[in-house]
């Protein structure tokens, strides 16, 4: 039986992220339209991921894990809880956006709107898409479960770029679907690539490179859509450097 990890669908964009932080800017004046892109954002990536998961043949749900990273996760929210406290305005708080104020939100909207039942993770941090790529392909190998939906998103505020050393940033969100090749044989869907291993080195000193746990998987996601044959993606957080290798199917 072949246990290799494969990648079999690929979905990845941006999550436009302007008008929530205007709104944010305006103070008590935006807060109606703060709440509203609170819920609305995190249902977009909710859609790519559903089109990630579409392209790998609709896999069942009952035992398809979902293992997202991000940077930042839902911190704006706890950004413009602090503010409306800050102004006195403690009733104003909005209850429905509690729910994405915790780190492990946006993951439990992807599952609930796909019906997954299988595994579910949500990895924090810088390198984090690239950990949530090691602990899907973990899964896969040791537990021999269903398709693994694998993603990252960012939806990075002003404040929170510039505490990562970024640029202001428009949101994004990036998902592979990885399974193991005698699973995506036995579903009979097509493989567009090998997974190599998420190996792990010193961490990166560069101050230039993309901080957002996005990176790394919408550039396999862009290779592997019209890229060369090998592709090598990097991460790094403070104690350690990550890389991984996908070798296109025929490539």
């Amino acid at each position: 039986m072949d246990d290799s990890v494969v990648i079999t669908a690929v979905a990845s964009g941006e999550v436009d992220t302007a008008e929530l932080w205007q709104a944010h800017g305006a103070g008590p004046d935006g807060w109606r339209d703060v709440n509203k892109w609170t819920r609305e954002l995190p249902e977009r990536i909710a859609e790519l991921a559903g089109q990630a998961l579409a392209g790998a043949g609709a896999p069942d749900p009952s035992d398809t894990a979902c293992v997202i990273g991000s940077v930042y996760g839902s911190g704006q929210v706890a950004e413009t809880m602090r503010a409306r406290l800050d102004a006195g305005a403690r009733s104003s708080l909005a209850p429905e956006s509690f729910l994405y104020f915790n780190a492990h939100g946006v993951t439990s909207l992807i599952c609930l709107r796909h019906r997954l039942r299988g595994y579910c993770a949500t990895v924090l941090g810088p390198g984090a898409g690239l950990q949530a790529l090691a602990l899907g392909q973990r899964r896969l190998r040791l537990a021999d479960d269903g398709p693994v939906l694998c993603g990252a998103y960012e939806l990075l505020s002003p404040a929170a770029a510039k505490a990562c050393g970024s640029e202001p940033v428009t949101g994004r969100a990036a998902f592979l679907v990885l399974e193991t090749a005698a699973r995506a044989h036995e579903r009979g869907v097509k493989v567009l690539a090998r997974l190599g291993p998420v190996e792990t080195g010193p961490p990166s000193t560069s101050r230039t490179s993309d901080v957002r746990a996005t990176a790394p998987l919408a550039e396999l996601a862009a290779a592997l859509t019209d890229g060369p044959a090998t592709t090598t993606v990097t991460a790094s957080n403070h104690r350690h450097g990550y890389r991984c290798t996908a070798y296109k199917e025929g490539g």
